[in-house]
C-alpha cells in the first residue's frame, strides 16, 4: 500500500472532526477555573486570616485566671457560696529555676518541634478540625503554643471559632515572644490536677518540694499528667498507676529519642513515689462539704473533670438556701454538746424540700479540711427508732389503723427462735394505741406490728420510702423495725420527706443550673418524683408523729409554732442518736455520734447518756424555727382513718414496771460496728436482738451545759386540745432550759 493512501486511510471521513481536541479544551477550561477558584479562596483565606490577625490582640494572662474561675452560687443564683479556684495559687517561677530536664520532659510529653515550629501544627489543627466537624469534640493535634493560648486565654467551648482563635493568637505570640519566653508562661499556667495550676505549684502539689529540686522521673511525670490528670494522676482512680507508668516511660524515650537524656541515665527509672493529695482551696470550712458534692454532682451529670470544674469558668446555681444554711450553723453552733468528752463527737444536718428533693442545706462537719468525710451523705450509723415510722407506714397501707390499741409488756418473745424484746429500762404499758405507742417508742409493741404485717413489708416500705434497696442492715429480720439498717443522714431525711409529700418520693439533688462564663445554659435541673407510698398511710403516719413532737420524745425541740411530725432514735450504748422530722414544706434530719461512731456518748456534756431527743431534737426545733421563719404556716392533711377505731382520743395507760434510773452499763439496742470517719462509717448486723435505747420517761436528763429552747415540765403532762397526754415526757430525757 502506498504511503499516500495509508495517510488517507488515517484521517477521518470528509464532513467529520475529531472530538478529541474539543475534549480536551474542555477539561483545560475546568482546570483553569478550579485553579482561579482555588486561589481566590487561597486569597480570601490570607485575606480573612491577615484581618483576623490584625484585629485580634493578645489577652492579658491574669484577666483569664479570675475569669475561669468556677464559682458556686446558692439558690438564688446571685449570692456565692464557694468558688473552684485549685488547691494551690499559681506561683509563677523564671524558667532559670525550672531545671533543663524538667522541660525537655514536657517537650518530649507535648511538642517536640516545639523549638522549629511556628507555633501551630497545620496537620494537627486540621485534625483537630475534622473530629470537631464529625462530632468528636475538638480534639488533640496542638502545639505547646496553641494549648498555652486555649487554657490561659480562651474559653473551653469546643468549637471551630474558639479553634480559629486560638490559631490566631497563637501565631501572634510565637511572632511576638520568644520561643523560651512561650515556654516559660506555658510552664507556669499550665493545669496539672489537684488544683495546681503552674510547675511550682504542681511540683508542691505531688511531691512537696520546690520545682528546683525535682528528679528526671518526677519531671517526667509532671509532663506526663498535664495531658490528663484524671487519668493519670494514680490518688485519682483505679488503674490509674499502671497508665502512670507508661505515661512516664513515654517521656523519658522520648527524651532519648530527642538526645535530651542519654540511654544510661534512663535505665531503671520509672513512676516516682508521690504523695497523697491535699483537699482544693474550695473545701473549707462547713461550706466545704457542699463544694465538694457539688462537684461529685458536676462530674456526674456534666462528664466534665476537675481541671474544668477547677478552672473551666462555671457558673453553678446549688438549691442551698442560704437563710437554710446559716439557720443550719447557727442550730448546730448553739445547741451542739460541749463540754467533757465532747471533743471528737460529730454533728451532721440536712434539709430536704418534700415533693421536690432539692437539698437546701447540708452540714456535713465542721471543717472539711479536717475531715473529708461528709457526715450527711457519708456516715452509715443505724437509725434506730427511725424506722417505727417505716413500719406503721405499712401496716396502714395493709389496714391497720393507728388508732389500733396493743399492750406493751416487757420482755416479750417473738418467733420460733424466741426473740426476745425489751423495752427501755423493762417498762410495761397497757393498752395504748400506735400513736401513744410511737411517741412512747414502745418497742414490744411496734416488733407485734412488724411481725403481724410480716418485717418484709417493713423493707419494701423502706425503698418504698426513699432508701436504696442496698443500703447496710435493710433486711427482712422481725426486729428491722428497731432500726438494725443503716442509712446516711441524707437517705434518712428523704424518707421521711416522702411521708411530708404525702407518699411522693423525689430523689434528692444539690445542682440546680450550670451555665458556662459566657452565659450559655448547659444544664438545667428537673425534679424527678414518683409515687412512694399511698397517699392516706403517709397522711395517718404524719398524724401519729405529731405526737413525737408535742407529747413523746420530740418534746426537746420546743414550740416551732406551726405543725410538725417527727421522731427520734438511739442506737445501743448511745453511739448515734437521730432526730428527723418535717413541717409540709420542708423537713429535715440531724444525726450525732462520737468518734468513728463506735463511742458510747454516755456521761458526757453533763448528760448520762445523749439520746435523739437530746441535743438532735434541740438542734433540728432550732433549725426548723430559724429556716421557716416568715413562711406560711401550712398544716398537714387530716387523719384519715382504715374503717378501724372511730375514737380519736388516744389510749393511754401508766407504765406498770418502772425502772430504776438509766446507767451506762444497760445496753438496750445492739451497737453498731462502724469504720473510721475519714473514709465511711459502716454497720454490721448485730449479734443479739436490739431494742431502742430510750431514757426512763419519767426521769427528766440533766441539764446540758448549752442553753436549751422552752419546753414543757418534763414531769407534767402536756396538755393538748384532743387528748390527755401519756404518762411521763416521752420516751428520752429532755434536757431542760
Amino acid at each position: 500500500m502506498s504511503r499516500s493512501s495509508t495517510a488517507s486511510a488515517s484521517r477521518p471521513p470528509a464532513g467529520r472532526r475529531s472530538s478529541r481536541p474539543r475534549r480536551g479544551g474542555r477539561l483545560r477550561r475546568v482546570l483553569l477555573w478550579l485553579t482561579g477558584l482555588g486561589l481566590l479562596a487561597i486569597l480570601l483565606a490570607v485575606g480573612v486570616f491577615a484581618w483576623a490577625y490584625n484585629r485580634t490582640d493578645v489577652p492579658e494572662p491574669n484577666d483569664f485566671a479570675e475569669a475561669q474561675s468556677s464559682i458556686l452560687y446558692y439558690a438564688d443564683g446571685e449570692t456565692e457560696l464557694a468558688r473552684f479556684t485549685g488547691g494551690y495559687d499559681r506561683e509563677a517561677v523564671p524558667l532559670s529555676e525550672v531545671p533543663e530536664h524538667v522541660r525537655y520532659a514536657m517537650l518530649a510529653a507535648e511538642d517536640r518541634s516545639f523549638y522549629e515550629n511556628e507555633g501551630v501544627s497545620i496537620t494537627g489543627t486540621a485534625r483537630g478540625a475534622w473530629r470537631t466537624l464529625t462530632g468528636d469534640g475538638l480534639q488533640g493535634g496542638s502545639t505547646i503554643t496553641q494549648q498555652y493560648v486555649k487554657n490561659y486565654y480562651l474559653t473551653a467551648d469546643q468549637t471551630l471559632q474558639r479553634k480559629f482563635t486560638e490559631i490566631i493568637i497563637a501565631v501572634k505570640i510565637d511572632n511576638e515572644f520568644s520561643k523560651d519566653q512561650i515556654l516559660e508562661n506555658y510552664l507556669n499556667t499550665i493545669y496539672f490536677g489537684r488544683g495546681a495550676y503552674g510547675i511550682q505549684t504542681a511540683s508542691q502539689a505531688y511531691f512537696g518540694k520546690d520545682v528546683s529540686e525535682l528528679s528526671v522521673e518526677e519531671g517526667a511525670f509532671l509532663a506526663g499528667v498535664t495531658n490528663a490528670p484524671s487519668l493519670f494522676d494514680p490518688d485519682y482512680a483505679e488503674g490509674n498507676e499502671e497508665r502512670a507508668e507508661d505515661r512516664v516511660a513515654y517521656v523519658l524515650d522520648g527524651m532519648v529519642e530527642e538526645g535530651w537524656l542519654e540511654p544510661a541515665e534512663r535505665e531503671g527509672r520509672g513512676l516516682p513515689e508521690i504523695q497523697e493529695p491535699s483537699p482544693s482551696t474550695a473545701a473549707q470550712g462547713v461550706e466545704g462539704y457542699i463544694a465538694e458534692q457539688a462537684r461529685s454532682e458536676l462530674r456526674e451529670l456534666l462528664g466534665v473533670d476537675d481541671a474544668e470544674i477547677d478552672g473551666g469558668g462555671l457558673r453553678v446555681t446549688t438549691t442551698i438556701v442560704e437563710r437554710h444554711q446559716q439557720a443550719a450553723e447557727e442550730a448546730v453552733d448553739l445547741y451542739r454538746p460541749t463540754g467533757q468528752g465532747t471533743d471528737d463527737i460529730t454533728v451532721a444536718l440536712t434539709a430536704v424540700r418534700p415533693g421536690d428533693g432539692a437539698i437546701t442545706a447540708m452540714y456535713g462537719g465542721d471543717d472539711y479540711q479536717e475531715t473529708q468525710l461528709n457526715a450527711a451523705t457519708d456516715a452509715r450509723v443505724q437509725a434506730g427508732s427511725l424506722f417505727k415510722p417505716v413500719t406503721l407506714v405499712a401496716a396502714v397501707e395493709d389496714g391497720v389503723d393507728t388508732l389500733q390499741t396493743y399492750e406493751g409488756p416487757t420482755p416479750m418473745t417473738f418467733g420460733e427462735d424466741e426473740t426476745e424484746v425489751n423495752n427501755f429500762q423493762d417498762l410495761s404499758f397497757g393498752l395504748i394505741d400506735l400513736r401513744v405507742a410511737l411517741a412512747e417508742s414502745v418497742n414490744t409493741i411496734y416488733v407485734q406490728l412488724n411481725e403481724q404485717i410480716g418485717p418484709d413489708r417493713t423493707r419494701e416500705a423502706a425503698v418504698d420510702l426513699g432508701l436504696p434497696e442496698d443500703t447496710p442492715g435493710l433486711d427482712t429480720d422481725l426486729t428491722n423495725v428497731l432500726g438494725t439498717a443503716s442509712p446516711t443522714l441524707l437517705e434518712m431525711t428523704n424518707a421521711y420527706a416522702t411521708l411530708a409529700a404525702e407518699g411522693e418520693r423525689a430523689t434528692p439533688y444539690l445542682i440546680d443550673r450550670v451555665e458556662t462564663v459566657g452565659g450559655e445554659v448547659t444544664y438545667e435541673a428537673e425534679p424527678e418524683t414518683e409515687a412512694g407510698v399511698e397517699r392516706d398511710a403517709a397522711v395517718d403516719t404524719t398524724d401519729a408523729m405529731t405526737y413525737v413532737i408535742n407529747q413523746g420524745s420530740g418534746m426537746a425541740a420546743g414550740d416551732l409554732g406551726r405543725p410538725t411530725a417527727g421522731k427520734s432514735g438511739t442506737s445501743e450504748n448511745n453511739v448515734s442518736a437521730w432526730f428527723d422530722g418535717f413541717a409540709p414544706q420542708l423537713a429535715a434530719g440531724v444525726v450525732m455520734y462520737k468518734g468513728d461512731g463506735t463511742v458510747p456518748m454516755q456521761d458526757v456534756a453533763g448528760l448520762e447518756q445523749i439520746t435523739g431527743g437530746t441535743f438532735p431534737a434541740q438542734v433540728w426545733g432550732e433549725f426548723m424555727r430559724l429556716a421557716l421563719d416568715g413562711e406560711e404556716v401550712l398544716e398537714f392533711a387530716p387523719r384519715v382513718g382504715t374503717g378501724g377505731p372511730t375514737d380519736d382520743t388516744p389510749t393511754t395507760q401508766e407504765p406498770t414496771t418502772p425502772a430504776p434510773a438509766p446507767t451506762s452499763e444497760e445496753p438496750t439496742t445492739e451497737e453498731p460496728t462502724t469504720t473510721e470517719p475519714t473514709e465511711e462509717p459502716t454497720t454490721t448486723e448485730p449479734t443479739e436482738e436490739p431494742t431502742e435505747t430510750e431514757p426512763d420517761p419519767t426521769s427528766p436528763a440533766p441539764e446540758p451545759t448549752s442553753p436549751a429552747p422552752t419546753v414543757p415540765d418534763p414531769t407534767t403532762p402536756a396538755p393538748t386540745q384532743t387528748q390527755p397526754a401519756p404518762p411521763g415526757d416521752g420516751t428520752e430525757p429532755e434536757p431542760t432550759g
